[in-house]
């Protein structure tokens, strides 16, 4: 452990010089922006394909990708046609590290200055300095100093790179990413039998799709789940069905406790959805359609609620659609509801099973035929006898995205009109990719017309492998789709562009602007917000959007927590932080202001919340506080209801002053 400790810290030197991403000004508007938003390709080449993102300090993202190598005939595909996609320069690595000086999967993309640089963390063959290998199926999470955990990944063999051959195995490493700095191993997951670096079983150790969840006691990281070496859904040697805590200071982690909910769910249990409950502190996990609390002090498992039987095949991988949060507040002691949102059917429209692929009988066998869903499951999860409920999104999709704005809605985007996830690297287990947009209000009631609304429709279609996150100035980046990317997968197999989707309060006028917030807070503090000018009576809302990372559909670390206004000044609010580190784990993340219209500042602050950090109750003046403002019960997004039409709030308010006017009254 001490030799792994002192493993050399990679350097600036270590990445790549930046090159200049190409950036189109193609823009997709599909309407009117200020009512369905607006996508934007930003780039066409991100560097790699980024299957594994997260977002940093300074709008950069880290990304890593699987490495580019041919399908081979055992996967169905032809000797011939295996010839025809080598001459194409896609397959047998990323054209980017072509004459590059080392071999990686990894890059950090600068979206300010659209450009990538490729980070060396991939050991030469006879190199074991840096003793570490490839992340591709991996989990991660942001620690509370925003570091970027990443832990497991696969193994390649013999991969041919510039003249030589390849090989690592990085399923069993346990890696730190800092931004623009290092990306180092610093353990390996708990070595249960003590193996030798010769013992052959060493194949059977390791973490293949496991999560990642880091704990609110600010110096300990839940890893859970996972298959030891590869997806073999016929062999439950493969699986995982444990987790371990790994302590961050000591680089150690304890022995893995078995958990029955993920043996009674294989083979569809990996990456299993984790969130810390803000009320007791316990672990919510769900797999496949079944849910339990994991009480980690306790080491013990309590059963919860599984989703009803509806013909949608269990949504882990390879048949998931998304996950999230809708934001939770103070109000109600942080309440908080799990939604699952999109999957895969498992019958056809007349109710008999879709066949699969191969004529297989079982049931989680390949389905490129299978047909989405557009329901939802809903679940509240420290209510006492809550059950699961259903609602429908206005169009199906299996494997999307979910990224919470701050506007307090949910953006849904990318994913598959058939199909599900899966498949090796050039062989397509989707298609008919779903491009538009879909905004969920959950402040809105059940069959209201602005619940669910459709938005622009993408350029790219994204399927296997796509990610999407939310940057400070609202908008959301989208990326990834490997082995399927809605084009020609025989000519180029992935996806390397990356698309920025404008939400609707992007193109609403006069937004507030913050001038001064204090970028690191504690748990039950109070500080203040200033603004450029004399405007704080006009928010309505200050809420905190966690930095996030993603993968595979799944984003453990996105959480929005709503903080209480105490008083307002003409140009500041006294704000309160929550006291509870469960109900937002420590780390960075961005503060928002949000205006009576729905319309978030122009960009949020990056605070740093941890109780480790200093300072105490910012002193307010009582001079210079003003009434507290009162809103009406209004919609969080950008456009409202008038006449039967949709229309942008600002646009009403022209609207109705001319009417006024007009009458006589103004």
């Amino acid at each position: 452990m001490a030799a792994l400790a002192a493993a050399a810290v990679l350097s600036l030197a270590a990445f790549s010089a930046g090159v200049a991403a190409q950036s189109p000004s193609g823009i997709t508007n599909g309407g009117d922006p200020a009512t369905v938003g607006q996508w934007k390709v930003v780039s066409t080449n991100s560097g790699v394909v980024p299957i594994h993102m997260a977002y940093l300090p300074g709008d950069k993202l880290y990304m890593s990708e699987r490495i580019h190598i041919p399908p081979r005939t055992a996967d169905g595909v032809s000797e011939a046609d295996i010839q025809t996609r080598l001459a194409t320069g896609w397959y047998n690595q990323n054209p980017n590290l072509k004459n590059n000086a080392f071999f990686t999967d990894a890059a950090e993309f600068d979206l300010g200055a659209n450009q990538y640089t490729l980070i060396d963390h991939i050991p030469a063959q006879t190199d074991t300095a840096k003793n570490q290998g490839y992340a591709f199926c991996s989990g991660h999470s942001q620690l509370p100093d925003g570091r970027i955990i990443v832990v497991g990944g696969d193994q390649y063999w013999d991969t041919p790179w510039n003249g030589q051959n390849r090989t690592s195995d990085g399923r069993r490493d346990i890696r730190i990413y800092t931004n623009s700095t290092s990306f180092q191993k610093v353990a390996d997951i708990y070595n249960v039998d003590n193996l030798g670096p010769n013992d052959p079983r060493r194949e059977l150790w390791g973490r293949w799709y496991p999560s990642v969840l880091t704990l609110p006691d600010e110096q300990n990281v839940l890893i859970m789940g996972g298959q030891r070496a590869f997806y073999s859904p016929d062999n439950a040697t493969m699986d995982n069905p444990t987790y371990e805590i790994f302590n961050v200071n000591t680089l150690t982690s304890t022995k893995p406790v078995q958990s029955n909910l993920l043996s009674a769910n294989f083979p569809v249990n990996m990456y299993p959805i984790l969130y810390v409950l803000p009320q007791s502190g316990k672990i919510w996990a769900f797999a496949n359609n079944g849910s339990a609390i994991l009480d980690l002090a306790a080491g013990s498992e309590t059963p919860g609620p599984s989703v009803p039987n509806d013909g949608v095949l269990g949504r882990s991988f390879p048949f998931a659609g998304t996950n999230f949060i809708p934001m939770i507040s103070y109000k109600d002691n942080y309440q908080m509801v799990s939604w699952l949102c999109g999957g895969v059917n498992g019958t056809g429209p007349d109710g008999n099973p879709t066949p699969r692929e191969g004529n297989s009988p079982k049931w989680y066998a390949n389905c490129p035929n299978c047909l989405p869903t557009a329901s939802c499951h809903y679940l509240p999860l420290e209510k006492t006898g809550a059950q699961w409920s259903r609602e429908d999104m206005p169009l199906a999709r299996s494997q999307p995205a979910a990224v919470n704005l701050p506007d307090g809605t949910i953006a849904i985007v990318s994913g598959s009109g058939k199909g599900h996830q899966g498949g090796v690297f050039g062989q397509a287990v989707a298609s008919n990719g779903v491009k538009k947009v879909v905004i969920f209000d959950p402040s809105k009631k059940v069959g209201d017309a602005n619940r669910w609304r459709v938005g622009a429709e993408a350029t790219i279609a994204r399927h296997y492998h796509n990610t999407a996150l939310l940057r400070v100035d609202g908008t959301i980046v989208t990326g990834g789709g490997d082995a399927q990317n809605g084009d020609n997968i025989a000519d180029r197999p992935d996806e390397m562009g990356l698309e920025i989707y404008s939400p609707p309060y992007i193109f609403m006028s006069n937004r507030l602007e913050l001038d001064q917030v204090p970028t690191q807070i504690k748990y039950g503090q109070q500080f203040i917000v200033t603004f450029k000018g004399d405007v704080a009576q006009q928010v309505k809302q200050v809420s905190i959007i966690r930095y996030a990372t993603m993968t595979h559909t799944m984003n453990l670390d996105q959480r929005h927590v709503q903080f209480e206004i105490i008083k307002y000044g003409k140009n500041k609010l006294l704000v309160k932080a929550p006291t509870n580190p469960n109900a937002a784990i420590a780390g960075n993340w961005m503060l928002w202001a949000v205006d009576s219209r729905g319309a978030p500042v122009v960009k949020a602050a990056t605070v740093s919340l941890r109780n480790s950090n200093p300072g105490g109750d910012a002193q307010w003046n009582d001079a210079d506080t003003v009434s507290k403002p009162q809103f009406s019960d209004q919609s969080s997004s950008a456009a409202v209801s008038f006449t039967g039409m949709t229309v942008p709030s600002m646009t009403l308010f022209i609207v109705v002053s001319y009417l006024v006017t007009v009458g006589g009254f103004w």
